[in-house]
């Protein structure tokens, strides 16, 4: 009889018990299924017997992220753009993998704490440390501030994506979208422990892309790439930013850029056809965050530490 073997609860560090189980042991989808857990906590350890590639799996999903960064989650989770994959994208909120709950972390953070310029600036995203209007911040779709800027870019988005003839259920949803004015307009693509998507150049999908006549890409090697989110987001950001600077990014750890992945990507690029206006930028984790750990609080440094964000 297989035995999970015991953990350590990454929440009260006390311990959480081995427990012997039938072969074949099944695959935890949620909480529910976690053959070991913290009880007080409410934490549960997907059902892996390697220690190294456990996952942790709260029953509340916002207990996921530092308590510091709570306000306002839950709300944007239910604002998120893709209908469809609204309760999914909750409930893996709650995995200690979630790419989701690092995209919010960082970036609310940043915009809370006014650090977001600086880390765009500091990461070669744009070419003026000192801002000259505060930015929109929306995360999946949803803006971040309730303000009239956050509304006007999610009411123009659902339009473009509405033109593209995407199923209303399912529009596209930029993990990160920056407006800065006249300054510009950057979409970020977020990457944690995942590389980008790759889809056939026989997907259905491309076509809508296809029909987007006015860039000068080169699309069967967008195609060939397999870059189908990335080439979603380039269409979208270059509609939206018009004749503003646009900037496409791809947010990752340095292993997204190299190997196979990286050529991947690189095709992706060389195909997007880039001008003065329009970039694609490669960013890792640890050119956004910085190095200067000063001045920042105890609960994001050890937030980002605990997820591999930074050394």
């Amino acid at each position: 009889m297989p035995e999970l073997p015991s953990l350590v609860c990454p929440s009260c560090s006390g311990p959480i018990a081995a427990v012997e189980c039938l072969d074949p042991v099944p695959k935890a989808m949620g909480f529910d299924d976690c053959l070991r857990r913290c009880a007080p906590c409410e934490i549960g350890a997907s059902n892996a017997s390697d220690r190294q590639v456990v996952t942790y799996i709260y029953r509340d999903p916002l207990k996921n992220i530092p308590v510091e960064s709570r306000e306002g989650a839950a709300e944007a989770l239910s604002q998120a753009f893709n209908l469809r994959n609204r309760d999914s994208k909750r409930h893996h909120f709650g995995f200690s993998t979630s790419e989701d709950a690092v995209t919010w972390v960082v970036f609310t953070y940043l915009l809370r704490s006014g650090k977001l310029h600086a880390a765009l600036w500091r990461a070669g995203l744009i070419a003026n440390e000192t801002p000259i209007v505060a930015p929109a911040l929306l995360l999946w779709g949803a803006p971040i501030r309730n303000d009239a800027r956050g509304a006007t870019i999610r009411k123009r988005l659902s339009e473009l994506c509405k033109s593209l003839r995407e199923d209303p259920n399912s529009f596209s949803e930029p993990d990160v979208i920056i407006d800065l004015g006249e300054s510009g307009l950057i979409f970020i693509e977020v990457k944690y422990l995942s590389g980008n998507d790759s889809k056939p150049d026989n997907y259905s999908g491309w076509s809508r892309y296809a029909s987007a006549a006015t860039l000068p890409w080169q699309f069967e090697d967008i195609k060939a790439s397999g870059c189908y989110e990335l080439a979603r987001n380039w269409c979208l950001l270059k509609a939206l930013a018009a004749d503003r600077p646009a900037s496409l990014v791809n947010l990752g750890p340095a292993r997204l850029f190299s190997g196979a992945e990286g050529g991947r990507l690189d095709r992706f690029i060389s195909a997007l056809a880039t001008d003065d206006l329009s970039h694609f930028k490669k960013v890792k984790w640890s050119d956004l965050l910085g190095k200067d750990w000063d001045d920042i609080p105890d609960w994001f440094a050890q937030f980002c530490r605990n997820r591999g964000l930074v050394a």
